[in-house]
């Protein structure tokens, strides 16, 4: 079988070498552009959420729950258990795969 080069004789390829040099430099700026697109919309997402969560009043948030349980005993006893339950089926493991 017959090997077939690109180039002239005694080149040794420079030119494919050049190309492929250039392609290379291409996809690292293309990269380059693409993470630091998703670097800035991260952290601009991240900002905002943090903004977010600075705003947030924990202490009126407390004590709305504990005036909402206190009115609606029965009401907030079974919402745990519900809670409590799905939180078991998410976390419980498979026993079945032995």
């Amino acid at each position: 079988m017959e090997e077939t080069t690109s180039g002239a004789p005694g080149t040794g390829g420079a030119g494919a070498g050049d190309d492929a040099a250039s392609r290379f430099g291409k996809a690292k700026d293309y990269v380059n552009e693409k993470y630091s697109a998703a670097s800035d919309f991260t952290r601009n997402q991240y900002n905002r959420a943090k903004e977010k969560i600075d705003d947030v009043d924990f202490g009126a948030i407390t004590d709305q729950v504990r005036s909402y349980v206190r009115s609606n005993p029965g009401k907030a006893l079974l919402i745990s258990v519900g809670v409590g339950f799905l939180v078991g089926l998410l976390l419980r493991r498979d026993d079945d795969n032995d």
